[in-house]
């Protein structure tokens, strides 16, 4: 088993409040209706979503375990909260929610052990003041992040919406597996094959460690054992903001986001390659998904 991909991904680590990506613009370009996906949980938005957009099944991994802990939350405050009340505790942005205890207490009777046992453990750490939970380790700061959750949430962005989804997830039990993307292929407690699988960003920080003349090859073989969890006909797809992005921040493009890389990968794996652009998590800036399937 190859180590964690990414030294700030660990098994612990802090969680997103929201996602860092545009969840339903790209699902909004996809046929997810009636498929089977396996996808990133992150913030959690990337599952809820994709139920929103008629996904039949959503099986959930992520190499942080606590992640769980946030969808699960969200989806017991969907079913218990109303819309205002679920901005409010989360926030309508990355930065301004409240995390109230007295909110949460009307969502932990719905939570597994688990789950109930972590946020009961930091709301007692931190006095039980929720904004300062948010601020703390707990959670990743993206401050930085200036649009809003019903911009990244098509959940989110009505009452109507925000009812569908209720009724949507209430069906809907969460399946989440602690695991690295490395052992997508291998691992044997997730069954079966995928209509559509969502990597979010991870493949951006898979070479972290490579060297220049071995980053199309590293990729290569990546994406060819992530193929092979794909039904007949399946894709998989991955996140690349802005290159105005990385250069305001002066970084260099990561690899997987490089066009001349992606077109190495498609041709080696011989995959197909279709690249959909869509409003980016900044203003005036296009993101895109690379979507590559057999």
């Amino acid at each position: 088993m190859k180590k964690p991909f990414h030294k700030e991904m660990t098994i612990q680590s802090p969680l997103y409040i929201y996602a860092t990506e545009m969840v339903s613009a790209y699902y909004n370009l996809l046929q997810i209706k009636d498929k089977r996906i396996l996808s990133i949980v992150g913030s959690g938005d990337q599952i809820i979503d994709a139920y929103y957009y008629g996904a039949k099944e959503v099986i959930g991994f992520d190499i942080n375990k606590r992640s769980l802990f946030i969808l699960e939350i969200k989806f017991v405050a969907i079913s218990i909260l109303t819309r205002k009340e679920f901005l409010e505790f989360f926030g309508t942005n990355m930065s301004n929610g409240t995390f109230n205890f007295q909110v949460y207490k009307k969502i932990r009777r719905k939570l597994s052990i688990k789950t109930r046992n972590f946020f009961n453990k930091i709301y007692k750490e931190f006095n039980y003041n929720g904004k300062k939970i948010l601020k703390s380790q707990y959670f990743r700061q993206r401050s930085m992040f200036k649009y809003s959750a019903q911009d990244i949430n098509t959940y989110l962005k009505t009452d109507k919406d925000y009812f569908k989804c209720r009724d949507i997830i209430k069906y809907k039990q969460i399946n989440f597996h602690q695991l690295d993307v490395n052992n997508i292929a291998s691992d044997k407690k997730i069954k079966g094959q995928f209509d559509i699988i969502n990597l979010s960003n991870v493949l951006n920080y898979l070479t972290d460690n490579t060297k220049e003349e071995n980053l199309l090859m590293e990729l290569v073989q990546a994406t060819k054992n992530i193929s092979k969890r794909l039904k007949r006909n399946g894709l998989f797809f991955y996140y690349s903001y802005s290159p105005s992005i990385y250069q305001k921040m002066q970084r260099k493009i990561p690899p997987a986001s490089r066009m001349k890389l992606v077109t190495g990968i498609t041709e080696m794996n011989n995959f197909k390659l279709s690249v959909k652009r869509f409003g980016g998590v900044h203003e005036n800036t296009l993101d895109r998904i690379n979507v590559l399937g057999k």
